[in-house]
């Protein structure tokens, strides 16, 4: 029923209305270039276990002479750190981390969003724990603050 003419809402008429939206976390990841040799990554990922650095999750692309190696650790500064003292040269970036549901489409979803809204997935990697399970995404996206914006009005799963 409509408010009289003239008459004020109050209460919880005022109230905004919280919808429910994609969750995400923004965070930071440490890119490295290995040579394509056996034992490259082994030394790495010792030397972050040794300092109590856990990965969770990586990438590996390779190429003839080397490989770049994408992580997200558990303390990335600390890993950044680690590395640097072996001698590793690193970037770092701002990636975002979601899960999305175990079902044909979604990612497609995501990722037509971002184009529809002139957002550029640079790489993206991610994986599942099997038939049923959230598959965990770890995306860049250029511009950052324009796919930020994208992801917040997306629905959850």
């Amino acid at each position: 029923m409509a408010p009289a003419r003239g008459r004020k809402l109050t209460g919880a008429a005022l109230r905004p209305i919280d919808y429910p939206t994609m969750h995400f976390d923004l965070v930071r990841q440490t890119s490295i270039a290995l040579e394509n040799q056996p034992g490259a990554l082994h030394r790495a990922a010792a030397e972050l276990a040794r300092h109590g650095i856990n990965i969770q999750g990586i990438s590996v692309v390779d190429s003839i002479d080397q490989g770049v190696v994408r992580l997200r650790t558990s303390d990335a500064a600390k890993a950044r750190a680690v590395l640097g003292v072996i001698g590793l040269n690193l970037i770092e970036a701002d990636v975002f981390e979601f899960d999305l549901s175990d079902k044909p489409g979604r990612l497609a979803e995501v990722c037509r969003a971002l184009a529809e809204g002139g957002v550029n997935i640079d790489y993206a990697y991610g994986s599942s724990l099997g038939i049923g399970k959230h598959m965990r995404v770890l995306l860049k996206g250029s511009p950052l603050d324009r796919a930020k914006a994208i992801l917040t009005q997306l629905p959850p799963d």
